[in-house]
């Protein structure tokens, strides 16, 4: 969703306006759902094994009570009604989860989810934002509820291309929102990214043996691990609908560092997907302009600062998916409108806006 006519105007002062690098980064929005009313697998099974155990009880104690008085056996029974009448609610729920592919929902606003926000778990949305690095206007948002950022590089990374009109253009990102196909698809589009390596440690924990510290040899298309060895090609293997070239090393057995390398039995083996290539000239291209890489937090954390901290924005007032992005549209909007009166008297901007007309 591209800031409305009235924000698209922005991107046509030119005289204040001029792109070095595009910066994208998110931030998590509480949603107006309470946590209580987020349900889980997980959750759920335990609220379900619960009703079980307090079911049984009930019964038990209706067992008991069959010689007392009528007013306690009556209060048990309605009491045992309410746990089973919960339960059928909680399999109701599950079942709904299933048959539509989810592993939460949220039950006031169906579109929030559960997300990691500050260290916490929250109910949130997942708030996008491209920003400019000479200025700091917030060049184009998207509310999403997405859990996490790697599913939206290229999806801000290709919009805010499309609406700046530009045919080559410098995006940073931090390591949340490394992808290899979304890569790939902004590279494709003519973008230069700069974006750092998310770094998975082998099986073993041992940052020393991570995959990135085995050079690949191009000519003899091998790999050589930290302690020399090489890893020759083994087969061809796919995953999520991408192809890989899988090597094994050939002396794992005899190499005295195994135990801190790897804990197959067949020994170590690395994965290289099929577009490697890409991946390795970013990250080439990433470490080499690093001082443009360095100025990614300070582009990207003004608007949130702002909105967050100055005009105290820290959750929607509005559900659904939709809604929440007009909202989040209107203080974006609401945000450049500060940044420019902030650079211009009113008068100045009067007149120029005139100038567009």
């Amino acid at each position: 969703m591209y800031l409305a006519p009235a924000h698209r105007c922005f991107y046509d002062l030119h005289f204040y306006f001029t792109i070095n690098i595009i910066a994208i980064d998110g931030t998590k929005l509480r949603a107006q759902n309470s946590k209580n009313r987020c349900v889980t697998k997980s959750t759920l099974d335990k609220k379900i094994e619960y009703a079980d155990q307090q079911i049984i009880s009930y019964i038990s104690e209706i067992e008991k009570s069959e010689n007392k008085s009528d007013r306690n056996l009556k209060e048990l029974k309605v009491k045992l009604e309410d746990y089973r009448t919960l339960k059928e609610n909680y399999k109701k729920q599950q079942a709904e989860l299933t048959e539509k592919g989810l592993e939460q929902q949220s039950l006031t606003d169906k579109d929030s989810r559960r997300m990691k926000n500050n260290g916490r778990l929250d109910i949130c949305y997942n708030v996008q934002t491209t920003v400019d690095s000479k200025n700091h206007f917030v060049i184009d948002a998207e509310t999403v509820n997405d859990i996490n950022d790697e599913n939206q590089l290229s999806n801000m990374a290709l919009k805010t291309k499309s609406l700046l009109k530009k045919r080559k253009m410098m995006v940073v990102a931090d390591t949340g929102y490394y992808n290899a196909t979304e890569i790939k698809q902004c590279v494709d589009n003519k973008l230069t990214i700069f974006i750092k390596r998310s770094k998975a440690n082998n099986k073993k924990k041992n940052n020393e043996y991570r995959k990135d510290k085995f050079l690949y040899d191009t000519d003899q298309d091998i790999y050589q691990c930290p302690e020399g060895k090489k890893l020759y090609f083994f087969e061809n293997t796919s995953k999520n609908g991408m192809k890989y070239k899988r090597y094994k090393c050939a002396d794992c057995k005899n190499c005295p560092k195994r135990s801190a390398c790897t804990t197959s039995v067949t020994g170590r083996s690395v994965q290289r997907w099929e577009y490697e290539e890409i991946l390795d000239k970013v990250a080439e291209n990433t470490l080499l302009n690093n001082e443009i890489y360095k100025q990614r937090r300070s582009i990207v954390e003004h608007p949130f600062g702002t909105i967050k901290r100055t005009l105290g924005y820290t959750y929607f007032l509005r559900r659904g998916l939709d809604s929440v992005n007009a909202e989040s549209t209107s203080m974006f909007i609401a945000y450049n409108l500060k940044r420019l009166l902030s650079m211009f008297s009113i008068p100045d901007l009067i007149l120029k806006f005139k100038s567009l007309a």
